[in-house]
C-alpha cells in the first residue's frame, strides 16, 4: 500500500458509500484510478467488505455489553467461541488471557434480555462459568489512524 491507497481507505472507512468519483477528486487523481485501486485493495482482501453503521438504540437494543466468560470445563474455547457466536445477539468472542477466558460483546434490548441471553451462554458452557458484565455507551464505531506508508 502507498500514501494514495492509505487515502481512499481513509475517506471509504469515514463513508463507505462515498463515490469515487469524490474520492477522486479530494486525492487529485482521475475516477479511473481509485477504481483500479479499491478494486486492488479488494483482491489483495485489505478491503473485506462495505458495511452499513447502525444506530443500535434506534433499532430497540440500547444495551452494549462486554462480557467476561470464565469456563473451567471447555474442551477447546475456539468451539466454545464458536458455539456462543450463534447466538444473535452476540456482536464478537474472543479469547482472553487473564481470570478470564472469553471476552463477549453483546447486544440486548434490556437488562432482562442480556439475562436470557446469559442463560443462553450458560447452556453452551459445558461445564461451571461465571460471567462479568460491563456496560458501554460512551464512543463506538471509532476508527483509529491508518498508518502512513
Amino acid at each position: 500500500m502507498d500514501t494514495i491507497d492509505y487515502q481512499i481507505v481513509e475517506f471509504l472507512t469515514q463513508d463507505a458509500r462515498m463515490p469515487f468519483t469524490q474520492i477522486a477528486e479530494r486525492i487529485g487523481r482521475s475516477t479511473a484510478t481509485v477504481h483500479q485501486r479499491v478494486r486492488r485493495l479488494r483482491e489483495q482482501g485489505i478491503i473485506k467488505s462495505f458495511t452499513a453503521e447502525l444506530d443500535w438504540e434506534a433499532l430497540g437494543y440500547p444495551l452494549d455489553a462486554f462480557v467476561s466468560v470464565r469456563d473451567t470445563e471447555s474442551h477447546g474455547l475456539g468451539q466454545l467461541a464458536q458455539n456462543i457466536g450463534a447466538i444473535p445477539f452476540v456482536m464478537s468472542a474472543a479469547a482472553v488471557t487473564g481470570e478470564f477466558d472469553l471476552l463477549l460483546h453483546i447486544r440486548a434490548r434490556s437488562s432482562s434480555h442480556l439475562g436470557e441471553i446469559l442463560d443462553d451462554v450458560r447452556r453452551i458452557s459445558p461445564g461451571p462459568s461465571r460471567t462479568l458484565i460491563t456496560l458501554t455507551n460512551y464512543i463506538s464505531g471509532q476508527t483509529p489512524p491508518l498508518p502512513a506508508e
